[in-house]
């Protein structure tokens, strides 16, 4: 009598495990040994890769912008560029001019684009602006000015952390935070500071009753949008790195610690943070030895969920890495002497193709890291 296997192949279980999320894996990995560490394993890993891949379309655009200061100007002029790249190989370039908020002199800065709109500000001084821009309508709104406590021995300072669309009320939201210093002993007072919230909707701020970790910088690796939800970079109170996620919806937050890897040089680490295929990815970028790690989070709140799923290096003569592209490509920085930007497979380890945007050598970059910063949205 012919006997029959009742194990399923494993190229086949392979193929299925690999369409599933990190969360999912991470929850599986306890139905079987073998199953235990599949993301270490880097035949998986090229199969889980490749289903990433095409799960995405072309359709998406990507949204660059870039800031810096013309050194052969007197005035030290102060300028950004926006361009909209579309195409299999980015070959589609159209140059974007943000509306004016005002005149006064300072640099226009882009937070996100989502589902097509624009939101952008201006700072001037003590004076913020946010508009929300939709290109394709030439629709623009100036934002109204936040609440701001009038104390004479204070100036206000407002940090914008974070533009998404409330998928359960319908409505586009800004989330920013409100710190006050004395305009004498440049002292923070902490017991002034607070949160707010717009809603587009109502078209008016509200404060928030909650106390959450500020996003850790400026540029603009430290903060991303998806799904409903605000998400940006911060230390916490013991200085471990921690990943803040605000529900545009619930008006709540959770905190993830950034704990597989904490370096206490930073300035031989990078992080940006990014939207990996509908989950939220860390993009380190070290320094020392001139490699990459690509991480993805498998479910907000949990340290534990933090996966790696590629390294990828040294490089010769690549700058810090920006995003990943259309086709989870990683699009960077290339020091080289045409100083262009170029997309990178981390399967093949090779540069798919170079994009045809190039550096003015002749301007000097506001941010040392970061120097690129990238959005999908844009359809």
């Amino acid at each position: 009598m012919a006997t029959h296997s009742n194990q399923i192949p494993k190229d086949l279980v392979w193929k299925i495990l690999a369409k599933l999320s990190v969360k999912s894996l991470k929850r599986f990995s306890c139905v079987h040994k073998s199953w235990l560490n599949l993301l270490e394993n880097s035949d998986f890993k090229s199969i889980y890769y490749e289903n990433l891949k095409s799960k995405t379309a072309y359709s998406s655009s990507l949204l660059l912008w870039r800031y810096f200061h013309d050194e052969r100007s007197d005035r030290h002029i102060y300028e950004n560029e926006v361009y909209l790249l579309s195409g299999e190989r980015y070959e589609n370039m159209v140059t974007l001019v943000l509306p004016n908020l005002f005149e006064e002199i300072g640099f226009d800065r882009i937070i996100d684009c989502v589902n097509g709109i624009i939101c952008h500000y201006k700072k001037a001084g003590l004076n913020v602006k946010i508009g929300l821009w939709d290109p394709k309508t030439d629709e623009h709104k100036i934002i109204p000015p936040s609440i701001i406590t009038n104390d004479p021995d204070f100036d206000a300072e407002v940090e914008i952390h974070g533009f998404g669309y409330d998928n359960v009320n319908d409505d586009y939201k800004v989330i920013q935070h409100i710190c006050y210093c004395h305009n004498e002993f440049y002292q923070y007072e902490p017991s002034l500071a607070n949160w707010q919230i717009y809603s587009l909707k109502s078209n008016c701020w509200k404060k928030l009753n909650l106390e959450m970790t500020e996003k850790g910088g400026f540029g603009e690796g430290y903060v991303t949008y998806l799904n409903g939800v605000c998400h940006w970079r911060g230390g916490d109170k013991n200085g471990k790195e921690v990943l803040v996620s605000f529900n545009l919806s619930t008006e709540t937050f959770r905190t993830t610690l950034i704990g597989w890897q904490q370096s206490d040089d930073i300035d031989c680490l990078t992080r940006t943070l990014v939207v990996l295929n509908d989950s939220v990815a860390l993009i380190s970028s070290f320094d020392e030895n001139s490699h990459i790690e690509i991480s993805i989070l498998g479910e907000v709140g949990v340290k534990e969920s933090w996966v790696k799923l590629f390294t990828v290096g040294p490089f010769p003569y690549i700058w810090h890495p920006m995003v990943m592209g259309n086709k989870c490509d990683i699009i960077f920085f290339m020091g080289n002497e045409n100083h262009e930007l170029a997309s990178f497979d981390v399967i093949s380890g090779k540069v798919i193709h170079n994009i045809s945007i190039k550096i003015d050598l002749f301007g000097t970059w506001i941010y040392k890291k970061n120097l690129l910063s990238f959005a999908t949205g844009i359809n």
